[in-house]
């Protein structure tokens, strides 16, 4: 690997995170975290990983602005905020950072360039229906329970959820064969991408319903995801594992996708 891809994504990434920084869309972990990696992506998979991510990271920022006061209420069911922080953008974008740097190491780089997209489609399928599902005019049903449950609530999914995240894998494929040559045939990536998101996002909802550690509060007698409530209260854990977190989940989802899109396309 020559220089001139490492210094492109990083100045590339540098405008980008400071630009997010700006905007209250990272906080300063967050940005950092963005910096390395955006310049691992770029440096590895160059257009064909950036372009996706760049669509991931703009996509999710606006989605998250749809609607906004009608989320306001749901949005104190989450550990955190709209800032994303260093553990948040790793856990999103980590995964196809790695892969971008295995393409580097190894032979085969359309097999690696293949797996960041898988993991680049999961997390924005993820995060579109984290934004769009709990604007359906349905309650989203538990993977755990089978039940209708609130609209926010982990492990849950939703018809107007489920199509986001179609719509989102094969944006991700269509991203990727408009900023460069493919691994795979056209078709054949759209699908690929297709699977992975929406799969992906799957798993995402199996983890959460079943491992993502939940809590209530007693003071305002709501649930929550984490330990402390926004409300200040300290909340106690009801379900899941201590320590597995939104994050936890989001990362072992995005490397389901990165398995999951070579397993389809093998």
């Amino acid at each position: 690997m020559t220089l001139s891809p490492v210094l492109t994504g990083l100045a590339l990434s540098a405008l980008i995170a400071g630009l997010a920084k700006y905007r209250r869309s990272l906080t300063l972990s967050g940005a950092l975290a963005a910096l390395g990696v955006g310049t691992a992506i770029y440096a590895g998979g160059g257009p064909l990983l950036y372009g996706p991510l760049l669509f991931f990271f703009f996509s999710s920022s606006a989605l998250g602005k749809v609607a906004a006061n009608r989320k306001t209420q749901l949005k104190l069911h989450y550990e955190k905020g709209d800032e994303r922080d260093a553990w948040q953008v790793l856990a999103n974008g980590g995964v196809a950072a790695a892969c971008a740097l295995a393409a580097v190491l190894c032979e085969s780089q359309s097999t690696w360039h293949l797996a960041g997209l898988g993991a680049l489609a999961t997390a924005t399928a993820d995060t579109w229906a984290t934004e769009l599902g709990p604007l359906s005019r349905s309650q989203p049903i538990s993977l755990r329970s089978g039940r209708r449950v609130a609209a926010g609530q982990s492990g849950a999914v939703s018809a107007l959820g489920l199509l986001s995240t179609a719509a989102a894998g094969v944006m991700i494929g269509l991203v990727a064969l408009l900023a460069s040559p493919a691994p795979l045939a056209p078709p054949k990536l759209l699908l690929a991408t297709l699977t992975a998101g929406v799969a992906g996002s799957l798993v995402d909802s199996l983890l959460g319903a079943s491992l993502q550690a939940q809590y209530h509060c007693a003071d305002c007698e709501a649930t929550c995801e984490g330990r402390q409530h926004h409300c200040g209260a300290t909340a106690t854990r009801t379900s899941g594992v201590q320590g597995i977190n939104n994050d936890v989940v989001n990362l072992m989802a995005t490397m389901s996708g990165a398995c999951i899109i070579q397993l389809w396309s093998a």
